[in-house]
């Protein structure tokens, strides 16, 4: 017979379903904000997450974040928020990836049309 006692199953706790959820706010499309800490960021609520295991909250906490009253994404813990970011693919398509500490804007450029001589372009002949 097993007793179910406050995240306690068979012997063994599992440290996400005791940590307290942190709660977040998403404002607009790039602000999220929670416990005095707000991000401005693509993904904000996975640069929030970051954000928060560096000011020593404990990464097994959960993350709910809202939109006003409503629950719009849950994080199950700010640990596994942390090691993940958004970057676009190389069609341009915005994909889930393993977050690497690098400066904004070092991947790769979308195509573009080399440019020699910016002068000789405006003056309408092309060297």
């Amino acid at each position: 017979m097993f007793l179910i006692h406050d995240a306690q199953i068979a012997g063994k706790t599992n440290p996400i379903v005791e940590a307290k959820a942190i709660f977040a706010e998403l404002i607009g499309s790039n602000t999220c904000t929670a416990v005095d800490i707000t991000v401005v960021d693509r993904a904000p609520l996975l640069a929030l997450c970051r954000a928060l295991v560096t000011a020593g909250q404990d990464p097994n906490r959960p993350l709910h974040a809202y939109r006003g009253d409503v629950l719009c994404l849950c994080v199950r813990s700010i640990g596994e928020g942390a090691r993940l970011t958004v970057e676009d693919d190389r069609h341009g398509r915005p994909r889930l990836r393993r977050w690497r500490n690098r400066p904004r804007r070092c991947g790769a450029a979308p195509l573009a049309r080399q440019i020699g001589n910016l002068d000789a372009i405006a003056n309408g002949c092309e060297r």
